[in-house]
């Protein structure tokens, strides 16, 4: 099945809009770590969805977008807390292109701020197993993420880093 980018970008827009306006879509935890991110991805292989259009595309492509975050507490000290990270990306805009992706990963944060998790990845060429590992520094009153993702795809891989920041 292929998706048109315009339905998913709408889903992406419908996904993330909730967030934006300060809506709640979840009444999970005080620590809500949603926020702008930006990064830049190696697409080994190359893009599937450019070479459908009949594109060409440089390997090197930025990201931008936003990440939805909501933490389960454990309600003990110490323990690790599980996540669910909502991702809306949109890379290649510096080549003139538009490449959205939608990924949701669940995993797990230390107190540390170390953090890994799995989940599904969808982008124009179809779904995809994301794998992501990360840490979050505070800085100030913020946090600042620092994440790396691999997706294998069919011929290759992204592979991607991320940061941005959020309120502590």
């Amino acid at each position: 099945m292929r998706i048109r980018h315009s339905s998913f970008l709408l889903l992406g827009a419908l996904c993330l809009a909730p967030s934006i306006s300060g809506a709640q879509i979840f009444q999970l935890s005080e620590r809500d770590r949603s926020g702008p991110r930006i990064g830049v991805a190696y697409i080994a292989g190359g893009s599937v969805t450019a070479e459908q259009l009949g594109e060409s595309l440089s390997p090197v492509v930025s990201l931008f977008g936003w990440q939805i975050e909501h933490q389960f507490p454990t309600g003990e000290t110490g323990l690790p807390t599980p996540i669910i990270e909502v991702v809306g990306l949109i890379g290649g805009l510096e080549q003139g292109r538009s490449l959205p992706s939608l990924s949701a990963i669940i995993g797990m944060r230390g107190s540390s701020g170390w953090e890994a998790g799995v989940g599904p990845t969808l982008t124009g060429a179809g779904a995809q197993l994301a794998f992501a590992i990360g840490k979050t520094v505070p800085l100030g009153m913020l946090n600042v993420p620092m994440n790396l993702a691999v997706a294998p795809g069919r011929r290759g891989a992204s592979i991607s880093f991320t940061t941005g920041f959020t309120r502590q």
